[in-house]
């Protein structure tokens, strides 16, 4: 061998480094859309239904009417058709079966002879050794894909109004509609790359139709890769920053909270309003008071995943020329349904036990994934696994029925940047 470096006997602790690196356990798993849905805070709600196949959402509207001035000393009430008696509360129902997530791992009876990664040379495991600890190994990835793949369909909800039964389908009678009005889905007027482009009064424009149709004020933006850097080279957007005896618009630098910039974020009490968000992803960049008023904390998401029905093609979570405005006080409720494979009963627990070492139905969590205030629920994972016929292979398999539903779906406008 010429050139290069010596390498280095292989030793015992050389050989257990090499052989226990494992890129997995330095993934991590991202829950910033997650964020959105059973946040105690706004009263949204998480709601188990493990014996039931369907689920009733209520999607409620209200008006903000004023109450009718009649004249005094009159018997009878007549004021035309610009005031009718008020109506109990009406709302929207929606009612589906529940999708569902499985994974499957499978352990054949001829991989428990070989060395698993860790193994020294020697003091080597026995078959149920490496049967478990395979076992792990299965059960956390079959979570952060399950993670991935709420993080997928939370984001379809908040920036589609819709969640896909089956992901990649168009067919509506497989998606979760969630009754957004149309007119919430916007397409700039001109490209927000165009430097000379109205991005503020398209911003104003979102504000005011949710605080017209979701009947609440608009707090957080989230911003694609390059809907951002449209804003930042905006001419309109520049002068604002530009005026130093003003607090219109900031990005970055700073010390203060989340380091957007002094203390501004923290004084409108941002740090702790979307703490959970920040936890699960999001990245806060700055804060934009329009001229209007509207109040924004702005963040951008960086995430993305495997996208199997595009040949695994990594894909950003957020789209980067998409924007989505929205009321930190909408409530966005979360459903988790029911397996499909038979009831536990206890001489299949007793098989799992033998079998793993660990209770099945409270599995290890993953590593290194972002949680927040309940934001990945364990309990809402099922957990089995069956024995081939020839008792030579294992299958560990995970299931799991979610439903996020953007309940206050007016509460939210997402913005298409570049047509």
């Amino acid at each position: 061998m010429s050139g290069g470096t010596t390498p280095n006997p292989a030793d015992l602790l050389s050989r257990y480094l090499v052989g226990t690196f494992d890129e997995k356990k330095v993934i991590s798993v991202s829950t910033g859309f997650m964020a959105f849905f059973g946040n105690p805070a706004n009263g949204s709600e998480t709601l188990f239904s493990p014996d039931a196949n369907q689920v009733d959402i209520d999607i409620i509207r209200g008006s903000e009417k004023i109450a009718a001035l009649v004249p005094r000393g009159t018997v009878s009430r007549s004021i035309g058709s610009a005031q009718k008696n008020l109506r109990p509360e009406r709302f929207t129902e929606i009612s589906r079966k529940f999708p569902l997530i499985e994974e499957e791992g499978d352990m054949d009876s001829s991989t428990l002879l070989n060395r698993v990664a860790g193994e020294t040379p020697y003091q080597r495991q026995t078959r149920m050794t490496r049967l478990r600890a395979q076992a792990i190994k299965i059960t956390q990835e079959s979570m952060r894909r399950t993670i991935r793949t709420h993080e997928v369909l939370a984001a379809s909800s908040v920036l589609n109004g819709m969640m896909p039964a089956i992901l990649g389908t168009t067919d509506t009678n497989l998606q979760y509609d969630f009754r957004r009005k149309s007119t919430h889905f916007v397409t700039a007027g001109t490209a927000w790359s165009n430097p000379a482009s109205d991005i503020l009064g398209d911003i104003e424009a979102a504000c005011l139709k949710i605080r017209i149709d979701g009947k609440v004020n608009p707090d957080a933006m989230l911003m694609g890769k390059t809907a951002v850097k449209s804003l930042i080279n905006n001419t309109a957007a520049q002068k604002l920053a530009d005026n130093r005896r003003y607090e219109f618009l900031q990005f970055g630098g700073g010390e203060g909270a989340a380091g957007v910039g002094d203390d501004l974020f923290r004084r409108r009490g941002f740090d702790a309003k979307f703490a959970r968000f920040v936890a699960g992803g999001f990245i806060p960049r700055g804060l934009l008071i329009s001229p209007e008023g509207w109040e924004l904390c702005i963040f951008t998401y960086l995430d993305g995943y495997n996208d199997p029905t595009n040949s695994d093609t990594w894909t950003p979570y957020m789209p980067d020329d998409h924007v989505v405005i929205w009321a930190s006080q909408a409530r966005c409720d979360r459903y988790f349904g029911p397996p499909e494979n038979l009831p536990m009963i206890p001489m299949r627990e007793q098989l799992y036990r033998e079998f793993f070492g660990f209770d099945p139905l409270a599995p290890p969590m993953p590593a290194n994934t972002r949680e927040e205030g309940g934001i990945i629920l364990p309990e809402a994972c099922y957990h089995d696994a069956y024995v081939s016929a020839d008792w030579k292979r294992l299958t560990i398999r995970m299931q799991c029925a979610p439903i996020y539903a953007t309940t206050m779906t007016d509460a939210f406008v997402t913005i298409d940047t570049e047509p």
